[in-house]
């Protein structure tokens, strides 16, 4: 099976992102390195006969960036790609276990278990009930894998027969729930989603976490909470996202953002993003964030 792997960058390390790609190439994996930083260059001296280096100069979005990977993954003959974040940490073999649930034609996405690098907790995967009620699935110590509808794109390997029934990610969006609504794509069109309990995969999302109790706060600037709150709302346009899922997604977004409200030192910046989601999903505002 021929393996590319798509690694999307923004303000990369760049002595990690080499390292991140020879472990890759070691493990048989094309790589092609998208860098999404404004106005840079710094991963162009990464570039070598299995390694492909696509400089955008400006950030024109997760989406994108993760759409000019998987196209050029698949016009050099890529069977199946994997998707990854530059922060994401990997193992010798999780490469190779990971793919071994892939068949050549056969439509088919296998995620690992993502372990968040702070916490050292199972982020979990989502299983949607018939009316799109999600569920947190777990699969550590599972001895099969587990079948899920939603998982985080980064660490996800999918047979290229996926993206031509699914297609690619929707560029609109930009950032955030870009893997959701892919997900709930493949669900729409039958293809399987499932968490490979053998492959494990550290990753951090946000800048931190605060704990109520129960609940877990992500941290994000407000820019990113923009993101989450606008496509949240936009989710409600997709035919193919079941309407208690965005309901019970947007519930719990708003909640966990009005307690992120309470402890952030600039409040002003975060209200001022929120009140830009709102109104720009209401309106069904696509693409970067106006004005920022």
């Amino acid at each position: 099976m021929n393996v590319h792997s798509v690694i999307v960058c923004f303000n990369p390390d760049v002595k990690r992102v080499a390292t991140f790609r020879d472990l890759l190439l070691e493990c048989g994996s094309k790589v092609v390195l998208v860098d999404n930083t404004e106005g840079d260059g710094s991963l162009d001296p990464l570039a070598g006969p299995r390694c492909e280096v696509l400089t955008l100069g400006r950030n024109t979005g997760i989406a994108h960036a993760q759409n000019l990977g998987i196209r050029r993954a698949t016009a050099s003959g890529a069977d199946a790609i994997v998707i990854f974040d530059q922060d994401s940490k990997i193992d010798h073999d999780f490469l190779p276990t990971l793919t071994s649930r892939l068949r050549v034609g056969e439509p088919r996405v296998v995620a690992p278990v993502v372990v968040d690098d702070v916490t050292g907790r199972e982020m979990p995967s989502t299983r949607l009930t018939r009316v799109g009620l999600p569920a947190d699935v777990y699969a550590t110590g599972q001895s099969t894998p587990s079948r899920v509808d939603v998982v985080i794109a980064s660490g996800t390997a999918a047979t290229k027969e996926v993206f031509d029934l699914a297609g690619l990610m929707d560029e609109p969006l930009f950032i955030d729930y870009v893997d959701t609504e892919w997900c709930l794509r493949c669900r729409e069109k039958g293809v399987p989603i499932e968490v490979h309990p053998g492959s494990t995969m550290r990753h951090s999302i946000g800048s931190g976490a605060l704990t109520f109790r129960t609940t877990t706060v992500l941290l994000h600037d407000p820019t990113r909470c923009y993101y989450q709150i606008r496509n949240c709302l936009l989710l409600f346009r997709k035919a193919h996202v079941p309407r208690v899922f965005a309901l019970r997604e947007t519930a719990a977004l708003f909640w966990s953002r009005f307690l992120l409200l309470l402890h952030v030192p600039d409040r002003s910046a975060y209200m001022r993003a929120f009140v830009a989601g709102v109104i720009d999903g209401l309106r069904g505002v696509g693409g970067k964030r106006p004005h920022s």
